[in-house]
């Protein structure tokens, strides 16, 4: 008991610490053994406890490389070997076997713990014995127990042995799966949809057995050969049972170090090559200089026995003949789905679907939510449904997609292009879908609802609404609402209704048209978010589209409208922004487009025909782009807008056939403000009609730029071609330029006229501006006059009145000075009236003087009359202001010419009253005429260097009347 109370300790310690003890005398020499060879025994490592009899214990190392059955990688052992009981001659041996195991692959643990036992029979000079273990294994991701055991025969020349494995406890378990997309089938099982390629991983212990028999083939004085041949069988759970043959060789370089190299086959785990290293100390043998070689089967009762250590695990993939269930990737969950179709009465499953949708709706499990109703009739059905959280309802109609952890999935079945008919409506509730059917509703009732909701898809469906019922009502959404591809067809009452949603709740219609004949198509109220429309279309009605009190940002596509009541599109108190993309508004009773009090509008590429007062009216209107609109004969004005901010008016068209409008373009600015009315072309023909453009400034600092615009009266009577009234004390910045003005036999006013009446600070620029009147009567081209305030004027590079055929014209550019403010203006490079046509004006240039003592003139290289014309005078400039007024003035290099003499002078100046005083610089005119200079009643003109003026401007004739001096 001593003994065995010893070996436990040694297990339980894991002890590899041999015991140091004196010597004592060896042992006689057993039967069989040839002894001659030993020199003395291990039994004196323990001293003379007589614990022990010829066989010790001793400990080792063993490391296998190398993959072998059931294990990937090498395996490290370290072994302890405890003789229990040893017969008194003996001839026999009962052990404890323990080792604990180190893989290479993962570095987790396992052991082996057995008894065995051995019985040497002299008579045949072969040991018998057999053994039983318990295993255990860390395979990486289970642990695995076994218990195994063998029966083994040793001889001196030839081995057998014959062990078996039987796992114990858990002996497989799932440790990870895999789903992928493998481009295959999905299909519907019970409730849920199926597919792709679903892989379950495990790992298994796996039973079994293995033989090997051999024999020794060679010896000598340091070594031995065996050579061993055998087979071996292991099966598990979902492998393919291992039918295999295998083969060792082993050699002994001395009684402690032994070597094995391996060789293993079978389906499994193919074929693996196995080589070990073994040490064990002290001898096997129990003999301190125990043989190199020829080991007698009486010698090995105390060797550990040859198996498996490593409990044998198969590595498994195992793929599902279904695949994997689809999941939904925004809660982790499968997708659910309760079937319809015809014929069915059951439970909503695949196999056995619900035969209506009222039913399917029924089902307390579509109450609940989070599931697919999937349609699969082509038939019809009245009803009212609502939808609950997180509810998809579809049919086969559409090519149906859903999201999935592979992405857009589309669904089996779905692509017919047959849509199942619903009477009735659906409400839509959170993260709801809504696909593939068409609607019919009748009456007051609303086709599809949506109130205190959010995040709702309507797709791939059709609408027809009769009744004066809204057709698709939303009410304080809280989340975004999509329409795709489902077209609105309405006859009477409103067609979509998005009101209280201030939660900037999107709604957005995408390939959905509206179509409503007598009624109206859109009311936004109270709503924000971003809203977008595609294409509207109404006939009758009152207003297809009205926005009321909303911070949204509304984008149309498209709106076409016939014979409305009121405006075709109404906007009141939008803070965020509405734009309209195109369209067409015929016979509106009311604007076109009427907007009030709203920010941000964009109207373009619209067509306006015959609105009954305004095409585009907008009062109080902060940042507006209106461009390439059409406008036809409105019976007020063109575009009319009051407001601030940034404005554009840019490429419209605004005609006036048979038809007077008030004014083309008319503009009040009302604060700080940043205008471009660009490429505009206005036309009046056989038409009493207004101005062309007409800006007002009231106030704030004002920049606009008037160019490239096409005025054009054709038989009609015209007001101003271009009206700009400054009314601000602010900064006023205005250029008018590029701009072609035509009055064809008619009557004209001002082509172009800028009047400041404000105590401003004013730049005004009108260059490059070309002016005609043919045959007709016009008032002055360029009219400029200062009330108040302080100016910069450039009037520059204008072409007047080219290629006329005898009209009657006004004065070509007049620049009135009525102001105290410091002025400084250049009249620069006009060409007035330059054919050899008749052509009758009054004054080339003019310029009053009424107020003010800081004023700077410079006219230079003007063309006026340059080969024919009639006129009074060719620059004409007045001071005979009763409060006094003078004025620095440069005139060069001016041709002023009259037809044949007739009519007046080519330069005529003119002072009167006492404080009227003009300093003058005229040098390198040309004239047919003459140049006049009269200063009376107490007026004063100096010229600089007087005495030569003639000579300066190239021989003219030179008139002087009273008060005209040499400038000092």
């Amino acid at each position: 008991m001593k003994r065995l109370y010893f070996a436990l300790l040694l297990v339980l310690c894991g002890t590899a610490s041999p015991l140091s003890a004196d010597t004592f005398d060896p042992e006689p020499v057993d039967p069989g053994f040839e002894g001659g060879q030993v020199s003395g025994d291990v039994s004196e490592l323990f001293g003379d406890s007589a614990w022990f009899g010829r066989y010790r214990p001793h400990v080792g190392y063993r490391y296998q490389a190398g993959d072998t059955i059931g294990r990937i990688g090498g395996l490290s052992s370290f072994d302890a070997f405890f003789p229990v009981l040893e017969g008194d001659d003996s001839d026999w041996l009962m052990f404890i076997d323990a080792r604990l195991l180190l893989g290479d692959d993962n570095h987790n643990l396992g052991s082996n713990v057995g008894l065995g036992a051995r019985q040497y029979l002299p008579e045949y000079q072969r040991t018998i014995g057999g053994y039983i273990y318990h295993d255990t294994r860390d395979a990486g991701y289970a642990n695995f127990d076994q218990i195994s055991g063998g029966i083994e025969t040793l001889g001196d020349i030839w081995d057998a042995r014959l062990n078996w494995y039987v796992p114990t406890g858990t002996t497989r378990k799932q440790y990870a799966t895999t789903h992928v997309n493998n481009g295959g089938s999905y299909q519907f099982i019970g409730h849920y949809l199926y597919g792709g390629t679903f892989t379950r991983y495990y790992q298994a212990a796996m039973k079994g057995l293995d033989m090997e028999a051999g024999a020794k083939f060679y010896t000598n004085d340091y070594m031995d050969l065996r050579a061993y041949a055998g087979w071996y069988h292991f099966q598990a759970s979902g492998s393919p049972q291992a039918w295999g043959w295998k083969s060792r060789v082993e050699s002994r370089i001395s009684d402690m170090v032994a070597l094995n190299l391996s060789v293993q086959n079978d389906r499994v785990f193919d074929t693996t090559v196995n080589f070990s290293v073994g040490i064990q100390w002290p001898s096997i043998t129990g003999l301190r200089n125990g043989p190199r070689s020829d080991l007698k089967a009486w010698d090995r009762l105390g060797e550990s026995p040859e198996r498996l250590r490593a409990i044998v695990v198969d590595n498994q993939e195992v793929q599902d003949p279904n695949g994997g269930l689809i999941i939904n990737p925004s809660t982790g969950n499968p997708y659910y789905f309760m079937h319809v179709a015809t014929g069915g009465n059951s439970d909503g499953s695949y196999e056995d679907p619900y035969a209506t949708l009222a039913a399917a709706f029924a089902d307390p499990r579509t109450q609940a939510g989070d599931l697919i109703v999937y349609d699969h009739r082509d038939g019809s059905e009245t009803g009212n449904f609502v939808l609950a959280d997180n509810t998809q309802v579809l049919s086969e109609g559409p090519a149906q997609f859903i999201n999935s952890q592979f992405g857009s999935l589309q669904l089996p079945d779905s692509g017919t292009g047959i849509n199942p008919d619903i009477t009735g409506s659906f409400t839509m509730s959170n993260n709801s879908v809504l696909s593939g059917f068409d609607i019919t509703t009748t009456g007051a009732g609303s086709s599809i609802i949506a109130n205190g909701v959010g995040n709702l898809m309507v797709s791939n469906n059709t609408i027809n609404h009769n009744g004066a019922g809204t057709a698709i009502s939303l009410t304080n959404l809280t989340g975004p609402a999509t329409f795709d591809q489902t077209p609105l067809t309405k006859t009477d009452g409103l067609g979509v209704s998005i009101t209280g949603s201030q939660n900037a709740a999107d709604v957005t219609f995408t390939n959905s048209s509206i179509t409503n004949t007598n009624g109206n198509a859109v009311v936004i109220a109270n709503s924000g978010g971003t809203i977008e429309f595609g294409q509207i279309t109404t006939t009758n009605g009152s207003t297809a589209v009205d926005i009321d009190d909303s911070s949204a940002n509304i984008t149309i596509a498209e709106l076409n409208t016939s014979n409305t009541t009121l405006a075709p599109l109404d906007i009141n108190n939008v803070s965020g922004s509405v734009t309209l993309n195109g369209g067409t508004f015929n016979n509106s009773g009311f604007s076109g487009v009427q907007i009030v009090n709203s920010n941000n509008i964009t109207i373009k590429n619209t067509t306006i025909n015959s609105p009954s007062t305004y095409g585009i009216n907008g009062v109080n209107v902060n940042n507006f782009n209106f461009s390439s609109n059409t406008i036809n004969n409105a019976d007020s004005d063109g575009i009319s807008v009051s407001g601030s901010g940034n404005g554009t008016i840019s490429g419209n068209t605004i005609r006036s056939i048979v038809t007077a409008f008030s004014t083309g373009i008319d503009v009040t600015l009302n604060g700080n403000a940043n205008v471009d009315i660009d490429n505009n072309t206005i036309t009046s023909v056989i038409a009493l009609a207004g101005s062309g453009i007409e800006v007002t400034a009231s106030s704030g600092d004002v920049t606009t730029r008037i160019r490239d615009n096409q005025i054009t009266s054709f038989v009609d009577a015209f007001g101003n071609g271009i009206d700009f009234t400054s009314n601000s004390t602010g900064v006023v910045d205005t250029t008018i330029t590029g701009n072609t003005i035509t009055n064809t036999i008619g009557a004209f006013g001002d082509a172009i006229t800028f009047h400041g009446t404000a105590n401003g600070v004013m730049t005004t620029n009108i260059s490059n501006n070309t002016i005609n009147n043919t045959a007709g009567a016009f008032g002055n081209a360029i009219n400029v006059i200062y009330d108040d305030g302080s100016a910069t004027t450039t009037i520059s590079q204008n072409t007047i009145d080219s290629d006329d055929v005898g009209n009657l014209f006004g004065t070509s550019i007049y620049l009135n000075l009525n102001t105290t403010g410091t002025t400084t203006s250049y009249i620069t490079e006009n060409i007035i009236s330059d054919d050899n046509n008749l052509a009758l004006f009054t004054d080339g240039i003019a310029v009053d003087i009424d107020r003010g003592t800081n004023n700077t003139l410079f006219i230079n290289k003007n063309k006026i009359a340059q080969y024919g014309g009639v006129f009074d005078d060719g620059i004409e400039i007045v001071a005979d202001t009763i409060s006094g007024a003078s004025a620095n003035v440069q005139i060069h290099d001016n041709i002023l010419n009259g037809s044949a003499g007739i009519g007046g002078r080519g330069l005529d100046v003119f002072t009167s009253f006492g404080s009227n005083s003009l300093l003058l610089d005229v040098t390198g005119n040309n004239t047919d005429t003459s140049l006049y200079f009269e200063a009376v009643l107490g007026g004063e003109i100096l010229v600089e260097d007087l005495p030569n003026l003639q000579i300066n401007n190239n021989g003219a004739s030179i008139t002087t009347i009273g008060n005209v001096q040499n400038a000092p």
